[in-house]
């Protein structure tokens, strides 16, 4: 199965003056040590620990809340419910957007309401309902193009494209894909440029261009590598590795999936350690290494047996 990468908008706060007097340190403002937290949670997400990043991100909830800082709460709570859609509780992550977009309503901030309703849109993607994803990443769109937000555009285009391929619709959702990876482009914007790249490597490799699907999928974890991206590093060697061994180029498949298990393993991401692991069995064993497939297999009955 191919594995489809979302889009994730990281929100940004402004921080204002500071606190303190003439004598001794200045004190952070109370914007400022809500950055400080929500960036060190986004790089605890990007480190691939997303309880971390979680902690971090209640954290700052908290702090955002006993300072009545409406808009520092709306973004703490669309980081907390990426977090719950990481962790596979996507009805939790749609109750921490909704609340999220309620306040952005509220303020009348359109930039925050768009990034709340992309959030919501991803929410209702994992659930697996399409209709309501589609409502509101058509929503986020028009209101990131209304006001000139290039980043939340091209997000919405890329879970859009998802949304199109899912249904089917293979050239739209290459053509979506293309104008997010070209928004991006134009941004700088590194990291989504690597989704991007991925989900064009999979259009290609549902067609069959596995050539072009190869070259894709490799630039996507060129970048992921320049950005020490984590686990998104692993989730390209695992389209490499499936496109190995749809190719039956079976020495690579191996040492791709053999590298992406490694990754998930530290990562400390069992049930997606264990996927890779069985795909690598069955490659070894299909290459006739059944000293081999004896090694892994007994990884894996470690990995799942209870203590």
């Amino acid at each position: 199965m191919t594995i489809a990468r979302l889009s994730v908008l990281l929100l940004v706060l402004v921080a204002g003056g500071c606190f303190g007097g003439a004598v001794g340190p200045r004190l952070p403002t109370v914007a400022a040590q809500e950055q400080d937290l929500r960036d060190k949670g986004h790089h605890a997400l990007l480190s691939g620990d997303v309880a971390r990043a979680g902690q971090f991100f209640d954290e700052g909830r908290r702090l955002a809340e006993s300072f009545d800082d409406r808009a520092g709460l709306a973004g703490a709570l669309n980081d907390l419910g990426l977090v719950a859609g990481l962790l596979g509780n996507p009805g939790k992550a749609a109750e921490f957007h909704r609340r999220a977009h309620e306040i952005a309503l509220e303020l009348g901030d359109r930039a925050l309401i768009a990034d709340s309703l992309s959030y919501r849109g991803q929410a209702a993607h994992l659930m697996g309902d399409h209709a309501t994803a589609l409502a509101f990443y058509t929503q986020a769109l028009a209101l990131a193009r209304e006001v000139n937000d290039r980043r939340g555009e091209a997000a919405a285009l890329n879970n859009l494209g998802l949304l199109q391929q899912a249904k089917g619709e293979t050239d739209q959702a290459e053509q979506s894909f293309q104008r997010a990876l070209a928004l991006n482009t134009e941004k700088g914007e590194r990291r989504a440029m690597a989704s991007n790249l991925s989900n064009l490597g999979a259009v290609s490799e549902k067609r069959g261009h596995w050539t072009e699907a190869r070259g894709l999928y490799e630039r996507a974890l060129a970048l992921d590598k320049e950005m020490e991206l984590r686990p998104a590093i692993e989730a390209d060697l695992v389209s490499l590795g499936q496109l190995s061994e749809v190719e039956h180029r079976l020495d690579e498949a191996i040492s791709y999936y053999d590298r992406a298990y490694r990754g998930y393993r530290m990562l400390n991401q069992v049930p997606k350690a264990v996927d890779v692991l069985t795909r690598l069995i069955r490659v070894v064993k299909a290459a006739g290494q059944e000293s081999l497939a004896a090694a892994y297999q007994a990884e894996l009955k470690t990995m799942t047996t209870k203590p």
